[in-house]
């Protein structure tokens, strides 16, 4: 079983509660990884990218990644090669007053190095301002860009991204998103597979009228999070586009991740 999410994501308390979180002791020697994988599913790039062996999946491959902590150097290596985007380097002894957050970041515009930016929290919420630190954008990386940004201390469980660069003020965060007809195109409702308002808000007007309904016609709901994230907030734009109460509202009919298997497991037999 994955971790509790009670929002979509994962709050800091259900992080610790699923030992997701490094040692404070380690902390304080350095920037260390920060693993906020959750889902029980066949994935284990993170395992493969690490240069130092510090992540640890095993078998069977749907474990939740291990980190060790004395292994872990806090390169970042790991950051870009993780699907579900789920990995961050912290570093809380960065100097007397900021600590580092690194994170994957795949928006255009990328940040310059040295401006000040909107730090935002899991939901999306901005809880502080910071500075771009550094940017890698190696071809490695596979067009996962990794930006890291220096925060105030008191900040580094909180922050794991900035905000969008062209994002509109009015974009909601996640946690307190409640669908209204004005809102912009642009707002990311799907992260996995990048869907938005706008496309889900044309899938409606083509006949949708269930979130399955969209999932078949936009991929929302199809990425690594299977719908956990982005399914109720598919409901709500339907309850609004179709004027019905959101308990009409016909949910996913969720189905567990099935993976491929080698032909030598059948030979085993």
């Amino acid at each position: 079983m994955g971790c509790l999410r009670e929002n979509g994501f994962l709050s800091i308390r259900e992080l610790a509660e699923c030992n997701r979180l490094p040692s404070e002791e380690r902390y304080q020697r350095g920037a260390v990884a920060v693993l906020e994988c959750c889902q029980d599913i066949p994935c284990n790039p993170c395992e493969d990218a690490c240069p130092f062996g510090a992540i640890r999946v095993g078998k069977p491959i749907t474990n939740l990644p291990v980190l060790d902590e004395d292994k872990c150097t806090g390169c970042g290596t790991c950051i870009a090669h993780c699907s579900g985007l789920a990995i961050f380097v912290v570093n809380k002894v960065y100097n007397e007053l900021e600590a580092t957050v690194s994170f994957p970041f795949e928006y255009l515009p990328l940040p310059a190095k040295g401006q000040v930016v909107d730090a935002v929290d899991r939901s999306g919420r901005t809880v502080c301002k910071g500075t771009v630190v550094r940017i890698v954008d190696t071809k490695k990386n596979d067009h996962t860009p990794v930006v890291t940004v220096a925060v105030p201390r008191e900040y580094a469980d909180e922050v794991r991204s900035i905000r969008r660069l062209t994002a509109q003020e009015e974009t909601k965060p996640l946690l307190e998103y409640v669908y209204e007809s004005g809102d912009p195109d642009d707002i990311l409702i799907c992260r996995c597979e990048e869907v938005t308002v706008g496309t889900v808000r044309r899938a409606i007007a083509a006949g949708a009228s269930s979130v399955t309904d969209v999932k078949r016609m936009t991929r929302a709901g199809m990425g690594l999070c299977q719908g956990r994230t982005c399914g109720r907030l598919i409901a709500r734009i339907l309850s609004g586009e179709l004027r019905k109460k959101p308990q009409e509202v016909k949910e996913d009919s969720a189905r567990p991740p099935m993976k491929p298997i080698s032909l030598s497991a059948f030979l085993e037999k």
